[in-house]
């Protein structure tokens, strides 16, 4: 049996409310405080007013309504990250499997010597190979049943995740890379691997949920000008979305991007950017960038 003497005893929610009581927290409406405890997990919720109190006791004026708030602004920008992100791992599926299949042929995917790194390329196949057999799209089963399972590359990619498409770019041979960024990204391929990367994790941490909210990233380092960025902190949300912008694969998709974002912090104004390491004149640096 598992010795349960240092874990924190089991609280209903009555008793979750209570505590948060107790540190000083104002609780306006009861009612609608149990009913979010009870559809919010408490710890998850909890991790919202890390910023509003210090050693437990919360700051004066602090209400429930406040950490609700700001729950409520993450999972907005969750949810613009998962649509931006979105936009880029479709973009550069197009871009990558367009390129390669002029260059290779429509099957010079399933060659290592097209590729930088032959494990890598061997690991890629056996990835794309499960995906495949998975897959329950239209497009896919025509390929099994009448072409002779048979995927042309522009097929075949449209069933990898994020992950497997982002190491699939950094495994492409350097000159196929180079040609990748300076044609659609405009910026080196060393900053669009490293951008990919961070795409893909951003984007898996919206998809289960986490946190951004007054969080620091980690992962991978985000490349960025820190001329036009001067005190940025490159484990922010912010340097993530500066990330994704210069992925994004138009300026009309750009502006919606920044715009989706100004939109979140006006209707949950509660959240301080300072909490994102966004910059005060955060939008006007991205647009001009």
């Amino acid at each position: 049996m598992l010795n349960n003497g240092s874990t924190k005893p089991f609280l209903p929610y009555s008793e979750q409310l209570a505590l948060l009581e107790s540190r000083g927290l104002t609780i306006e409406n009861r009612e609608k405080a149990l009913s979010i405890l009870e559809s919010i997990n408490y710890y998850r919720f909890s991790g919202y007013s890390l910023s509003l109190r210090r050693n437990d006791i919360f700051y004066s004026g602090i209400t429930f309504e406040n950490i609700y708030e700001l729950y409520l602004f993450d999972e907005q920008f969750r949810s613009i990250i998962m649509k931006f992100c979105g936009i880029v791992e479709v973009s550069f599926r197009s871009y990558i499997s367009y390129y390669h299949s002029e260059h290779y042929s429509p099957l010079g995917y399933l060659f290592p010597s097209n590729f930088d790194d032959i494990s890598r390329h061997s690991s890629f196949i056996v990835e794309l190979d499960k995906e495949i057999e998975r897959s329950d799209d239209y497009f896919i089963e025509h390929h099994k049943t009448d072409l002779n399972n048979i995927f042309p590359f522009w097929v075949a990619i449209e069933v990898t995740s994020f992950g497997v498409l982002s190491k699939l770019y950094k495994n492409m041979k350097i000159e196929d890379r180079n040609a990748i960024a300076k044609t659609y990204i405009h910026y080196g391929r060393k900053y669009v691997e490293n951008w990919l990367q961070c795409c893909s994790y951003v984007r898996n941490i919206a998809a289960h949920g986490g946190r951004f909210y007054n969080r620091l990233l980690k992962a991978c380092p985000v490349k960025i000008n820190t001329k036009r960025y001067p005190n940025i902190d490159n484990t922010s949300p912010f340097a993530f979305i500066v990330a994704i912008y210069n992925l994004l694969p138009s300026d009309r998709i750009k502006k919606m991007f920044v715009k989706d974002i100004q939109d979140c912090f006006s209707k949950h104004p509660f959240a301080l950017y300072k909490h994102m390491g966004f910059p005060n004149n955060w939008d006007s640096a991205l647009l001009h960038s």
